[in-house]
């Protein structure tokens, strides 16, 4: 049951999958399950890995940016701060920072249940070898994810980024 309640922010958890930085505002066990909020803090000149979800519906907040995104088959080359990124399930997308400054976006992910993901994920991204791409595609699968690699590098030679 949901609630009422104030999160202190000495109390959140944060982890890094490579130099993505993600901050755990909200989790499921917060909500009752139905959202998760994160804020993500994306390096300068940096992709984060194009995919799409198969449960979750995603909003991103750009806090500090600007920042670009892929929507499906739509580009939107500049997204300044304030604005609000709608990317439902079922819709592959990619955002990336070309600033040189770090980028902040607030995610707001419904149902909750990605930011498991995220924690089962940056142990993989340690590893190196066969096994690790196996075992990286594997989790994607088990939340539901395909991970867009032709995206990857499209967008990488395009914009002059990485991952």
């Amino acid at each position: 049951m949901l609630e009422a309640a104030v999160h202190d922010s000495s109390a959140q958890r944060s982890l890094a999958l490579f130099a993505v930085e993600f901050g755990y505002k909200l989790e499921g066990a917060h909500t009752d399950g139905r959202l998760a909020v994160l804020e993500v803090t994306i390096p300068p000149r940096t992709l984060v890995k194009p995919h799409q979800h198969s449960r979750e519906d995603e909003w991103s907040l750009v806090l500090a940016g600007p920042v670009g995104a892929r929507i499906g088959d739509t580009y939107y080359e500049e997204i300044d701060p304030g604005a609000t990124v709608v990317k439902p399930r079922g819709i592959p997308h990619a955002m990336w920072n070309l600033a040189d400054e770090p980028a902040r976006i607030l995610e707001i992910v419904m149902p909750a249940g990605l930011e498991t993901y995220f924690e089962e994920l940056a142990p993989i991204l340690r590893e190196r070898g066969h096994e690790w791409t196996e075992r990286y595609y594997a989790l994607a699968e088990q939340y539901g994810l395909t991970i867009l690699d032709d995206w990857s590098k499209e967008l990488q030679v395009r914009y002059d980024i990485t991952l």
